[in-house]
């Protein structure tokens, strides 16, 4: 539950998780990438991702996002097609507390 401020704004508290690829990811990610999108999509659609998307030089993916805890974030990780099939091969997850604005 984001916690109220002042000015018509709020914390919500995130987590932010950069995982890695790993050196041949443009290659390897190729026969997944469908089904890392569409979950993605229904993350996003759940209210759970925030924002997701990889670096231009392919060294890593950054997702934020809006569960629970630190290890709602790094299950989410850890199913996902790119860790299974080691696209991605280490991740770091980091408490993000994301300010969120009351609409004008």
């Amino acid at each position: 539950m984001p916690a109220d401020l002042r000015h018509g704004a709020a914390i919500e508290a995130c987590f932010a998780v950069e995982a890695t690829y790993a050196p041949d990811a443009a290659t390897k990610r190729a026969p997944h990438r469908e089904a890392h999108l569409t979950r993605l999509a229904m993350l996003s659609d759940e209210g759970a991702l925030v924002l997701g998307g990889a670096f231009e030089d392919l060294s890593a993916s950054l997702l934020v996002l809006a569960v629970g805890s630190e290890d709602a974030a790094r299950a989410i990780v850890e199913t996902d097609v790119y860790w299974r099939h080691k696209v991605w091969t280490s991740y770091t997850v980091r408490k993000l507390n994301r300010v969120l604005f009351e609409d004008a």
